[in-house]
C-alpha cells in the first residue's frame, strides 16, 4: 500500500465547510480545516482531486511507489486571504467617505474584486481550491 498524506491549510474561507477529497474520481473522504490525514492506496499513478459544493481544485497527478508516502496541501483559492478583508475595507471606506466628504467613486475600486469572485465562483470554479504535492525535502 501506499498512502497520501493531505494537509489542508487552516483559513477562514471555508472553515465550516469540510472539503471531499478524490482519488481517481471516487470519494475516499473528507478533511477539515487545519486537519491533516491520510489516504491508503495502492502503487502506481493517480489523480487527486479537491472539492468543496460545486468548485473544485485542479486534478493532480502523484506517482506512488509501494509503501511511499506523498505529502500534499491543499487551501482555498490564492488570494482568498487579502481579497475578502480588502474588499470589506473599501465598501466600509466608501460608505464613510460618501458620507463626510461627498466622495462617491471609491466603490469602483472594488468591482475587481467583485469580478474575480465571480470568476472563481463560475468559470474558474476548477481552480477555488489550490492542490499541491510538496516536494521532498
Amino acid at each position: 500500500m501506499a498512502t497520501i498524506r493531505i494537509q489542508r491549510t487552516n483559513e477562514y474561507n471555508n472553515r465550516f465547510r469540510d472539503y471531499k477529497v478524490f482519488i481517481d474520481g471516487t470519494q475516499v473522504g473528507t478533511i477539515a480545516n487545519g486537519e491533516t490525514k491520510d489516504f491508503s492506496t495502492t502503487a502506481g499513478e493517480h489523480s487527486v482531486t479537491a472539492k468543496v459544493d460545486w468548485c473544485s481544485s485542479p486534478d493532480v497527478t502523484v506517482t506512488l511507489k509501494e509503501n511511499e508516502a506523498v505529502r500534499m496541501s491543499v487551501g482555498g483559492f490564492k488570494h482568498g486571504r487579502t481579497l475578502m478583508p480588502l474588499g470589506l475595507v473599501i465598501i466600509v471606506l466608501h460608505f464613510i467617505l460618501s458620507e463626510l466628504a461627498g466622495f462617491y467613486y471609491l466603490i469602483l475600486l472594488a468591482v475587481p474584486i467583485f469580478v474575480l469572485f465571480f470568476y472563481y465562483l463560475s468559470f474558474g470554479r476548477k481552480k477555488f481550491l489550490t492542490l499541491y504535492q510538496e516536494h521532498a525535502q
